[in-house]
């Protein structure tokens, strides 16, 4: 009976550690920094604001999840590989007919997005920490690895103009997405 227990929890644990459980729609997918692929997973306007998410994922990963590969099969030099993320967030933007639309922010000046840290897509620290690296002007980048495979990121934008049906949304050192938008 036991065994049976541990055997479901390893199994779930599997499962939400390899991103399966995490799986959906893919709306586009591109290549960025040392070979993780990087999937637009989210494209809505609602109330004016265009959402758009996208996921991170580790090469080693990503040969657990396509290829079908053991874990313990994978070179353990890539799975230790670790591969860092970290941009401002005014870098990030879409395109349309020529024109570049921006990450909104709130009301009190904060970027419509996350993971965020000052102006940067970076690892969340807690307060301490954070005005120790601020004061440094060093942002801890989100690190990909074996242990952390799998990294989400979303950003809101104004809505596109009235009848655009396609934008290029652009993230630094990844090439760009082509989005169907769907109201």
């Amino acid at each position: 009976m036991k065994k049976s227990y541990l055997m479901i929890i390893m199994v779930t644990a599997m499962l939400f550690s390899t991103g399966a459980v995490m799986a959906g729609t893919v709306l586009d997918e591109q290549y960025g920094p040392g070979g993780a692929k990087v999937e637009l997973v989210k494209a809505k306007v609602r109330n004016g604001v265009l959402t758009l998410g996208i996921r991170y994922i580790h090469p080693a990963e990503v040969m657990v999840l396509e290829e079908g590969k053991d874990r313990i099969d994978i070179n353990p030099y890539l799975k230790s590989r670790e591969i860092p993320i970290k941009f401002k967030v005014s870098d990030v933007f879409y395109l349309v007919n020529g024109k570049r639309y921006y990450v909104l922010k709130d009301k009190q000046g904060n970027w419509l997005a996350s993971p965020v840290v000052g102006d940067y897509i970076a690892e969340p620290v807690n307060k301490e920490i954070l005005k120790k690296h601020l004061k440094k002007e060093k942002i801890p980048a989100l690190i990909l690895d074996g242990d952390h495979p799998i990294k989400i990121l979303w950003f809101k934008f104004p809505a596109p103009p009235e009848g655009t049906e396609e934008i290029e949304f652009q993230v630094p050192e990844v090439s760009p997405f082509d989005v169907e938008i769907k109201k």
